[in-house]
């Protein structure tokens, strides 16, 4: 109903826009990822503030778009986003109550499942409290804690975060999260730790503004938002003393943990890093990986979450 030449106003951010295609475009040079995301949201009002994903195309050249690479795959784009998801794992399993801070996690072995077996990649081999299991990033401890907070409970939290249906938001191009056959005990325990299930960078955004901003889901936009219209769209999804732990656990992981090279002077940063392996012709393949950096600041107060996908970058 809009006339078609007035005005449409963004709630996105120019100098924040540049900011992140322009260091999105040096970390794919440096790199040499074939492709990137990055998402900034406003954690009190769903708005976003910035918003790439490259390889992307001039809009004077329209022709360039229909090129199947340079979708929109901040959310038009479905990935396991591998171990950033452990940060749902532990607010879900500390929010059911099955799980507490004062517990521990046995990842000494490896935990096999039928014929698969679960392993650490960086694994310390010894038992686990649940802040060392977020930031060592342990696969075993935080399928351990899934299991004791149950499949149905986790199924019902990803469920309640949104990760499991199509996010609404004010683009055409959103794809639908990609579910498990059957969320049996199996599909249970990767999904702890971030693959089975394949879900929009964007939904990650959303799910996590949730965790630190004190528990409430707020659907996303790209129009202005004030945060009292914020805030009668908002859903209470997780108790604000989770969200209040999980602040902590962020900011744990770059002081002490694997995020440590996020510490920017300033502006006290919290944060997970995440390796998905890559799945070709049904089997997931060691050498190719989706590289991702889940973030939110100040921690004590967040305002932004910042979340960074690179595909197949290559050391340096």
């Amino acid at each position: 109903d809009r006339r078609p030449m007035e005005g449409v106003s963004l709630s996105v951010d120019l100098r924040v826009q540049h900011v992140v295609r322009d260091e999105l475009a040096k970390a794919l040079d440096r790199y040499k990822a074939i492709a990137g995301v990055g998402i900034v949201l406003d954690v009190r009002t769903g708005e976003g503030i910035g918003m790439s994903s490259l390889p992307d195309f001039d809009p004077n050249d329209r022709a360039q778009a229909l090129e199947k690479n340079r979708l929109n795959r901040a959310t038009g784009g479905v990935f396991e986003m591998g171990s950033v998801f452990k940060a749902f794992t532990v607010a879900m399993a500390l929010d059911s109550g099955k799980v507490t801070m004062d517990d521990s996690f046995d990842a000494t072995r490896p935990l096999r499942v039928g014929r698969r077996t679960i392993n650490d990649f960086h694994g310390k081999r010894r038992i686990l409290s649940v802040a060392e299991t977020f930031i060592y990033s342990s696969n075993i401890g935080t399928a351990k804690m899934m299991l004791a907070a149950g499949v149905d409970t986790q199924k019902a939290f990803m469920e309640r975060i949104g990760l499991t249906t199509r996010t609404e938001t004010d683009l055409p191009e959103v794809a639908t999260p990609l579910l498990p056959p059957k969320w049996n005990e199996l599909a249970a325990m990767t999904i702890s730790f971030g693959h089975g299930i394949s879900v929009t960078p964007m939904q990650t955004a959303v799910a996590t503004a949730a965790l630190v901003n004190g528990g409430r889901l707020i659907p996303p936009t790209f129009t202005p938002r004030s945060e009292a219209e914020a805030n009668e769209l908002a859903q209470q999804v997780i108790d604000p003393r989770t969200s209040e732990i999980m602040r902590y656990l962020f900011r744990l992981n770059v002081l002490s943990g694997s995020g440590r090279r996020a510490e920017v002077p300033g502006y006290v940063v919290g944060g997970k890093t995440g390796t998905a392996e890559k799945i070709e012709n049904g089997r997931y393949v060691s050498d190719k990986r989706r590289n991702s950096f889940l973030s939110a600041f100040p921690m004590d107060d967040p305002r932004y979450v910042g979340l960074v996908v690179l595909d197949e970058p290559k050391p340096e």
